[in-house]
């Protein structure tokens, strides 16, 4: 019975061990599983997390690309010879360098004015001893470089920059034509809105924006072609209109820059003390895959000439009213032109150059009054080939001129352009100009230029 008790005491020691150990076993096994599904948890949270960043992170970068290609497309361009890709600077800020160089040869059968030559925006007069020498040219002034600075944004508003130069300054002589100094075109800040913009410093005027498409830098000033660039501050509204038509209304006060004709120093705009208003209203419209624009523009402002003393005061008016027309006839075809009747136009490169005259035998002055314009016919058949062909005419009232005043000054042109790539062209370019002057000879020229141009 001992011997029995005995054994039954070791079978229930063995037994009570065995349910502990396998009850442990269970628990144990029970907190393993625990333990692995929270890590399990974290790590599927990890996941999410990076996922949700670089979504975050795509989403971000998408969206400044959207903010800079709207700001870009607001933009206006200054020349139509811009392009080229972006950098971004420190702080948000983006800068896009954009021009081009140009080289040209150009000979003419007579003595022409504009830059020695390497232009042309009259002839000389036969009654000229240099008038029956013809020239040879060349030059690489009219290359030109550019800049577009795009700010972080204000709010809801696009803020932009611009400054642009080449090498036509007009202190330039014939002596110095291969160390040539820079002229500056634009410099200029803008803010712009969802239908509005307000614009200060220096760029185009208003007036006639339109610009014949013609290799000659000059593009037909004092020929029929007006307007320039002047310092001014604008502001211009816009207006979305049925059939996505466009109505635009700009407005602009100007600095007026004379002819300084007295003798104290002075500018004669600068002197008026009061600036030049411009203002101009356009509509446009879609056609034929492109848009017509048709648009009246006009300024007025005055300039004060000190003849015989300081404070002299001689007070005279410049006015003008214009019009263009940009349309496009067909998907090759494309026609467009200027018109204007004007006085005293000469700072905006009317009236052949005569603003103001004085009679020096009488004393007497006169605003010189003139009208004229011109028209371009341009073909582009494919991307490589441009053909561009036009007229101009400047026509001064002769009664308002001294003798050797320029009576008509009028172009003809024609011209081809062949694209090897969107970025280098060549052309070639014939011109005729006759310059009538007021009791003297007049003097007509032939022009033919070459040109290279390389674009970025």
């Amino acid at each position: 019975m001992q011997k029995s008790s005995k054994w039954m005491v070791i079978f229930g020691c063995i037994t009570m061990a065995m349910i502990w150990s396998a009850t442990s076993g269970v628990a144990w096994a029970d907190e393993n599983d625990d333990i692995r599904a929270d890590l399990e948890k974290a790590q599927s949270e990890i996941q999410l997390l990076r996922e949700e960043l670089n979504q975050f992170k795509e989403s971000s970068r998408w969206q400044y690309q959207q903010d800079l290609q709207q700001a870009v497309s607001d933009l206006p361009p200054v020349s139509k010879d811009g392009g080229g890709g972006t950098f971004l600077l420190p702080a948000g800020w983006t800068i896009q360098p954009y021009g081009y160089f140009k080289f040209d040869v150009a000979y003419d059968d007579s003595a022409v004015n504009g830059a020695n030559g390497d232009y042309i925006v009259s002839v000389q007069s036969e009654n000229d001893a240099s008038r029956a020498d013809d020239r040879f040219s060349y030059t690489a002034r009219q290359t030109r470089l550019g800049m577009k600075v795009f700010a972080p944004n204000f709010g809801d508003l696009k803020v932009i920059g611009v400054v642009e130069i080449d090498f036509y300054n007009p202190e330039c002589s014939a002596t110095n034509e291969n160390r040539s100094t820079p002229m500056l075109r634009h410099a200029y800040g803008q803010v712009n809105g969802a239908d509005w913009s307000f614009l200060f410093g220096q760029t185009s005027d208003i007036l006639s924006p339109l610009n014949p498409s013609t290799l000659n830098y000059s593009v037909g000033w004092m020929g029929g072609n007006v307007g320039y660039r002047h310092p001014q501050l604008r502001f211009t509204k816009w207006w979305q209109c049925a059939n996505e038509g466009k109505f635009k209304v700009e407005t602009a006060l100007s600095r007026d820059i004379g002819a300084n004709q007295d003798i104290f120093g002075v500018d004669d705009g600068q002197d008026s003390s009061a600036p030049t208003i411009l203002g101009r209203v356009s509509y446009s419209l879609p056609c034929s895959g492109k848009r017509a624009e048709a648009g009246v523009s006009g300024h007025w402002g005055k300039e004060e000439v000190d003849w015989d003393y300081a404070g002299d005061d001689d007070q005279y008016h410049t006015w003008s009213v214009n019009a263009d027309l940009l349309v496009p006839i067909c998907e090759t075809l494309e026609f467009k032109g200027e018109f204007f009747l004007a006085e005293n136009f000469d700072s905006y490169l009317g009236g052949a150059g005569q603003g103001i005259v004085r009679n020096p035998q009488t004393g007497s002055t006169d605003e010189v009054q003139t009208v004229g314009g011109w028209l371009q016919l341009a073909y582009k058949p494919c991307s490589s080939w441009a053909f561009n062909g036009g007229a101009g005419m400047d026509n001064p009232l002769d009664e308002d001129l001294n003798d050797g005043g320029i009576e008509e000054n009028c172009f003809v042109f024609g011209n081809v352009i062949y694209n090897f790539t969107s970025y280098l062209s060549t052309g070639f370019e014939v011109t005729y100009w006759n310059t009538n002057y007021k009791n003297i000879d007049d003097g007509d020229d032939f022009r033919l230029q070459h040109s290279w141009i390389l674009k970025f």
